[in-house]
């Protein structure tokens, strides 16, 4: 079983916001699963390139088709990429809504079982219902109403007391 501590802060954009991240993430053991992307950019502005260079030479010499096909091609690489990215957007903002939203969880249910924060481990970086909760040496399962308003504890006993807690 993982545990997770889900920590949301924000960073400047310069040296010291990468030397904050820097620091966080040297925090863990082994390196963790982050990937920073901007090939997806790169081949969109080359398509926009490439669609902009045969639209002006189709434009130019108006019998050659082979121009307008490159225009096209172009054209639909460049809204397949940007769908592309689009779609990892959304994600990306889903996945951090869910981790806000944890990271809220987290700190009211602290408060509610009076315990501090970093005493409590959750199973899940995403509040769901089904969750396992680490307090004071014992487990809970955590049941989320429908409206997420409300959850309910239930003592939960593990087969295999061997847990790994990733902070």
């Amino acid at each position: 079983k993982i545990f997770f501590i889900v920590q949301n802060f924000k960073i400047t954009h310069d040296v010291f916001g990468f030397n904050q991240l820097n620091t966080v993430i040297m925090q863990f053991n082994t390196f963790p699963d982050i990937v920073f992307e901007a090939t997806g950019v790169y081949l969109m502005v080359i398509a926009f390139v490439f669609m902009a260079v045969g639209a002006v030479a189709f434009l130019r010499n108006r019998m050659q088709t082979r121009y307008r096909d490159l225009s096209i091609i172009a054209l639909l690489l460049f809204l397949f990429l940007a769908g592309a990215r689009y779609t990892d957007y959304q994600q990306a903002k889903s996945r951090d809504d869910q981790q806000t939203q944890m990271a809220s969880f987290v700190n009211e249910f602290a408060t509610e079982q009076g315990i501090a924060k970093d005493k409590i481990f959750f199973n899940t970086q995403v509040v769901s219902d089904g969750m396992i909760v680490k307090m004071s040496q014992k487990y809970y399962h955590v049941t989320i109403s429908a409206d997420q308003q409300s959850y309910t504890l239930t003592r939960a006993y593990l087969v295999n007391p061997e847990v790994k807690v990733v902070k």
